[in-house]
């Protein structure tokens, strides 16, 4: 959990209102929310390749890596005009090739992530922790790759902007990941299970930004199972449950042992994708132009049903600081972000709020 506030760190806070926050201010102004289609490809081009990650113990792992290319062939060179990129780690689900969720790391890619997909755990005996690590191990690797010079991933991730989701099981690990790596800053896990250690006691300690999203009709994994989780989150967070989704509706297609609901896959992967992308493109890229669509009410016809938890976290990364501040501060008056109270105008009661929750 966030810790209780000291009076030095709220002389800290009131210096930081001196020092930095005009700064902070200037690269959080205030725009209005956008109307574009996140369910949509973006502006870039999804590329991906498999690769070799090497962990820290000198072993290693394939996995597949979605990202911005300067074409959509396989093994394209990454495109460094929009970069430096945030990265995602995911998880796959129990028995999940990767290649099940091709078109979600492609999506994924055309909006300026790069996302890479372990291929480890996939028999019938799995372990939950392993493949946790594996996706740090993923994080970690890219973002050292972006520091080396003649890495075709040179300057092209950016590894302090860090986030991981998943699938089932996949989803389960990311959500241990999460609480191990607290560099993840952004989570979003779909249907997420029940796993060895317990996922559902490993969000006591997740302080993230985090969307948890499920399927009503879900008969593989029961929504009540992810739900579990979401009041266990210490940051801020949502659960995001798709009217009629079900579990095979997460992937391109269906295996072995699926289920299905009253909506079809087609139909839950244009909610699936823009759930997802617009809680990244808040929370790992820093858009705050999406704080309305993310946190108010969704609007009729959205398919979804929403339960959120707001803190003084604005930025969802585990602190709240002069980031928080300035965002709050310039977006005071009106109904963006930094509304902390819910109550439609970020005011001197979510000012306080902040202050008195501050971490540093």
């Amino acid at each position: 959990m966030l810790p209780r506030p000291t009076i030095q760190s709220l002389s800290g806070a009131v210096m930081t209102i001196n020092r930095t926050t005009a700064l902070v201010a200037l690269l959080f102004l205030a725009t209005p929310a956008v109307a574009d289609d996140l369910s949509a490809p973006g502006a870039l081009l999804a590329a991906r390749r498999d690769i070799t990650v090497t962990r820290t113990d000198g072993s290693s792992f394939t996995a597949t890596i979605h990202y911005p290319g300067t074409s959509t062939a396989v093994g394209a060179p990454l495109n460094p005009a929009a970069g430096p990129y945030p990265i995602i780690a995911f998880g796959h689900g129990y028995l999940a090739p990767v290649s099940l969720y091709q078109s979600t790391g492609a999506h994924l890619a055309t909006w300026g992530f790069i996302t890479v997909f372990p291929q480890t755990q996939g028999g019938l005996i799995m372990n939950h922790t392993a493949l946790a690590a594996d996706l740090v191990s993923s994080l970690d690797w890219i973002a050292g790759q972006a520091t080396v010079a003649g890495s075709p991933w040179f300057g092209g991730a950016d590894g302090s902007r860090r986030g991981a989701m998943g699938h089932s099981m996949g989803g389960g690990s990311a959500m241990l990941a999460a609480k191990s790596d607290p560099r993840i800053r952004c989570l979003v896990p779909w249907a997420a299970a029940e796993t060895i250690p317990s996922s559902i006691t490993a969000a006591l300690s997740i302080e993230c930004a985090t969307r948890l999203i499920v399927g009503s009709q879900d008969a593989i994994i029961p929504p009540s199972s992810t739900s579990a989780m979401y009041p266990n989150l210490a940051g801020s967070s949502q659960l995001i449950t798709i009217v009629g989704g079900f579990h095979c509706g997460f992937v391109d297609i269906s295996f072995s042992i699926c289920d299905s609901g009253s909506i079809t896959r087609e139909q839950q992967l244009v909610i699936v994708r823009r759930e997802s992308t617009e809680f990244l493109l808040l929370h790992l890229k820093g858009d705050f132009s999406r704080w309305s669509e993310c946190w108010d009410a969704p609007p009729g016809g959205a398919g979804i049903t929403q339960s959120s938890t707001r803190t003084a976290d604005i930025d969802g990364d585990g602190f709240v600081n002069g980031l928080d501040l300035g965002i709050l501060l310039s977006n005071f008056g009106t109904s963006g972000a930094g509304d902390i109270d819910a109550d439609g105008s970020v005011l001197g009661a979510d000012l306080g709020t902040l202050l008195s929750a501050w971490t540093g």
